[in-house]
């Protein structure tokens, strides 16, 4: 895209006096807009910017786009976790690549009370909610063929781990509920799901 503007400035800059040579001329700006406006789209694909985000941002994480702005991958709250669960999208995340992200199977938010990650994010990419449970990083979603509660062996790690049992995850009639309206997307009862089970039933989607 940079090679396109590059020729755009370029050309704007002759002067050729020739009325067949500016008809050239504006198609070739009208041509150069397409391509721009299309690799701009392409740009915002690859970085998921959007209704739904492509990582799981840490707590108080605002919108995608906003959030991908402001962050400038200083990687103050990566320092500060006390339970490393953020980390620096890696190689092949595009122009996200270093932006803070948590991978729940690895290690979940473990919901700090006083959220460290968010008090040292100077830019406003984190904004500190009212209550532990305002968070809202994702939303966990069950496989219900994939659960061996009520199958296999009744089950509830998932809602034992939760931190805020009976009201984000719960059970009913021996299987586990999620309550989307409650659910932080913290990913705790996913990584409590694949030490039970070997086929993990839960992923955190994004919101």
């Amino acid at each position: 895209m940079l090679d396109i503007l590059k020729d755009l400035i370029k050309y704007s800059a002759s002067s050729p006096a020739e009325e067949d040579v500016n008809v050239h001329r504006r198609e070739f700006f009208r041509e150069t807009v397409i391509q721009v406006a299309d690799a701009l789209r392409e740009i915002a694909k690859e970085t998921a910017v959007g209704p739904s985000r492509r990582y799981l941002r840490p707590p108080g994480a605002v919108e995608e786009f906003e959030f991908v702005s402001r962050c400038t991958r200083c990687d103050e709250c990566i320092k500060v976790c006390p339970h490393y669960a953020i980390r620096g999208a890696d190689t092949g995340s595009g122009l996200a690549l270093g932006s803070p992200m948590i991978d729940a199977r690895e290690q979940p938010c473990m919901l700090c009370e006083d959220f460290p990650c968010i008090r040292v994010c100077k830019e406003g990419a984190l904004v500190m909610p009212k209550r532990r449970e305002d968070v809202r990083m994702g939303v966990a979603v069950i496989n219900k063929e994939k659960c061996i509660s009520g199958v296999v062996q009744f089950c509830q790690s998932c809602v034992i781990a939760c931190p805020f049992p009976d009201e984000a995850i719960s059970m009913k009639d021996g299987k586990p509920v999620v309550n989307k309206e409650k659910c932080t997307g913290c990913g705790i009862c996913e990584r409590a799901c694949m030490t039970v089970n070997s086929a993990c039933a839960i992923k955190i989607v994004p919101l």
